[in-house]
């Protein structure tokens, strides 16, 4: 671990490693804490307004000052210190990694997919930016953005679709198809009860494979697509929380912990384990930029029926009885 985080901090992983140990940096926070030290190190072995860097004299001064301390020799190249402080930074405060934003020139039949436990961010070919929920993925068509701007969703995506009424922007995702010419809207194929759409921004057309019926839905509005591909229920979107999982932000109003944990296990990507007794405790509050970590522990404290058994990496467990209302 100690030979990736030299790495790390000297930029010498490929994006897939980075990805990965950005991933792990979300679920790990001693791993947060002891990279943090090693960037610390590495800081003080620079040189102000110098572009000759000594690596073997900075590495004698180190171990001068860390004669207790386990470093690890890093190779500077093309290091800034100041951007893995502000990395870290983010990590710490917010408890996530916002997403790793890749700009595409031109592709061919390219698949796209974002991390584990990360979001990722992609600039299309034809300016069109799409943000990839954790486990998704995306398969552009050939010549996209040339020809045509088809491509496949697998997952959750947030798009941000630059206008083109000469090429409609078309994507096929479980058993729909959505037609927008420039628009913003979420969409997921992971959703228990099927296909689901919720539209921020302009019109999108939402149809069935299956059937082609198909509807108009407009901002402001959500539509979802039944599993068997027949069935397409339009209303207005009352629970903005959908867009939790990038936006980072969670409101609740009397809401039960089911369905705050329901949004805490996409939006965090974690696994939450408790008793239905506890599921219909009544929670109001507003989460922003928080860590998953301190979300739990505000649970913790407000609910004195409830208990936290265990935080194990991405898995929790709680305990509890009925809530008194």
């Amino acid at each position: 671990m100690e030979e990736l985080m030299a790495k790390y901090l000297a930029n010498e992983l490929n994006a897939s490693e980075r990805a990965d140990f950005e991933s792990q940096l979300i679920q790990n926070e001693q791993l947060r804490l002891d990279l943090e030290s090693y960037a610390n190190v590495l800081d003080i072995t620079s040189t102000e307004n110098n572009d000759i860097f000594d690596t073997d004299s900075a590495w004698n001064k180190v171990n001068e000052l860390t004669k207790e301390t386990k470093v690890v020799k890093i190779e500077r190249s093309n290091f800034s210190f100041l951007k893995i402080a502000a990395s870290l930074l983010v990590i710490a405060v917010a408890g996530y990694f916002i997403y790793n934003s890749t700009n595409l020139s031109s592709v061919d039949g390219t698949e796209l997919a974002s991390v584990p436990h990360g979001i990722k961010e992609f600039t299309l070919p034809d300016g069109s930016v799409v943000k990839l929920n954790a486990n998704a993925k995306i398969t552009l068509s050939k010549h996209f953005g040339d020809s045509n701007r088809n491509l496949v969703l697998k997952g959750e995506a947030n798009f941000d679709v630059v206008r083109n009424e000469d090429m409609p922007f078309i994507i096929e995702a479980g058993n729909s198809t959505v037609r927008v010419l420039g628009t913003s809207f979420n969409l997921t194929t992971d959703s228990d009860e099927g296909v689901e759409l919720d539209v921020t921004e302009g019109l999108v057309e939402f149809s069935s494979t299956v059937t082609g019926v198909k509807e108009q839905v407009a901002k402001g509005q959500s539509a979802k697509l039944d599993r068997s591909g027949k069935i397409i229920q339009k209303k207005d979107i009352k629970d903005s929380n959908f867009s939790g999982w990038w936006t980072r932000k969670l409101e609740y109003d009397d809401t039960p912990l089911s369905k705050v944990f329901e949004d805490l296990e996409k939006t965090y990507w974690v696994e939450i384990d408790y008793n239905e007794a506890i599921g219909a405790c009544p929670l109001t509050t507003t989460f922003q930029g928080t860590s998953i970590e301190d979300v739990i522990k505000m649970i913790d404290a407000t609910f004195p029926e409830i208990k936290l058994i265990s935080f194990k990496e991405n898995r929790i467990k709680l305990e509890g009885k009925a809530c008194d209302h």
